[in-house]
């Protein structure tokens, strides 16, 4: 989907590559950040630029960032995406491969061994050597909740040898949760902020996000360790499809629909409540899919129509590191926060750590 430099294994490290995808040196203003008008252009340039710390973000592909975002943060200087990669029977593939998605439905759809990892070490610390290499003061580097990946271990690892400050954000969530977090360390950025700002607009952001998911069956997540064998069991045997979200990092059960209409209806009502009570100006609502755009735009769109008709709408591909414990027929829906009320039960806050 985007162009890759070539990886190469870290000496440091036995894990598997994850693949890094740096992003574009050239300034611009991330996506929804309002551009400034001639009187302040013209008071920034009177200040010397060497008062705004350099901070670069640094994040994983579970934070399922849209295509339309991608390409606005290929244009934000200090940005870099780590790659989380899937294997396949026994074979390594990585988000950015025009194949990965179709193995991973195939595979999902027979039944093969599907298995993540966590991004290498050594990945991420190419990252950080680079942006320290390019003069940046300070690296915020934010991931996908620690409960659910090793990826916030492999990033403190990385940091030891690190010559500036890499402050490491657990976000306690994942997929646009993870995003809007991400999205909103980059406005912090362009705004000048320091490393400390930075890290607490990515904390709050991605605390605040509401995340709901329906899947069919609770057996791929019971597989990947992601449920408890017990809460699996019993979903299986009363053909339960459950609601879920994200509560201390973890996936928890909302509801339990027995049926599939029912769940589908209930996840409709969840979400547009959620998205009604929504305080944000034009809040973002993103629906996640697994290989069904056209199934995810049309909820998306009747959410919008019932509940909050100026809503930011995103259609996402969950990325392959996601989709491969969850399973097909799969929907998400992340709803930008703050709410004036809580409608399910929220994930704790996501912490940065020095």
């Amino acid at each position: 989907m985007f162009p890759r430099e070539p990886r190469s294994p870290s000496p440091r490290s036995t894990e598997r590559e994850g693949g890094l995808r740096p992003f574009g040196d050239a300034a611009s203003i991330p996506v929804g950040a309002p551009s400034a008008s001639p009187s302040e252009s013209a008071s920034a340039s009177s200040v010397d630029a060497a008062a705004s710390p350099r901070v670069a973000v640094v994040t994983d592909s579970a934070a399922a960032l849209p295509d339309s975002w991608l390409r606005a943060f290929e244009d934000a200087p200090g940005f870099a995406l780590v790659d989380m990669p899937v294997l396949i029977s026994g074979q390594l593939y990585t988000a950015c491969e025009s194949d990965t998605l179709s193995s991973l439905v195939v595979a999902l759809a027979e039944g093969t061994p599907v298995t993540t990892s966590r991004p290498a070490p050594g990945q991420l610390r190419a990252a950080y050597r680079r942006f320290e290499e390019e003069g940046y003061d300070a690296i915020v580097s934010m991931h996908l909740s620690g409960e659910l990946s090793g990826t916030v271990g492999a990033a403190r690892i990385a940091r030891q040898d690190i010559g500036i400050p890499v402050r490491i954000v657990d976000t306690a969530s994942a997929g646009l949760g993870q995003g809007l977090g991400v999205r909103a360390a980059l406005r912090a950025v362009a705004s000048g902020a320091g490393i400390d700002d930075v890290a607490a607009a990515a904390c709050e952001t991605a605390a605040q996000a509401q995340v709901l998911i329906q899947v069919r069956s609770l057996e791929t997540l019971r597989r990947g360790g992601r449920v408890n064998p017990t809460t699996a069991m019993v979903g299986s045997m009363f053909q339960l499809k459950p609601l879920l979200s994200m509560a201390e990092g973890k996936i928890v059960t909302v509801e339990r629909p027995v049926s599939l209409s029912r769940a589908k209806a209930r996840f409709m009502v969840l979400a547009g409540e959620a998205l009604a009570h929504a305080e944000t100006d034009r809040p973002v609502l993103c629906i996640h899919h697994v290989a069904d755009p056209h199934g995810a735009r049309e909820i998306g769109e009747v959410l919008m129509d019932r509940y909050r008709p100026d809503a930011e709408l995103v259609i996402s591909d969950l990325p392959p590191v996601l989709s491969a414990h969850v399973g097909l027929g799969t929907k998400a829906a992340v709803i930008e926060g703050p709410t004036s009320r809580p409608v399910w039960h929220g994930g704790r806050a996501a912490q940065a750590h020095p």
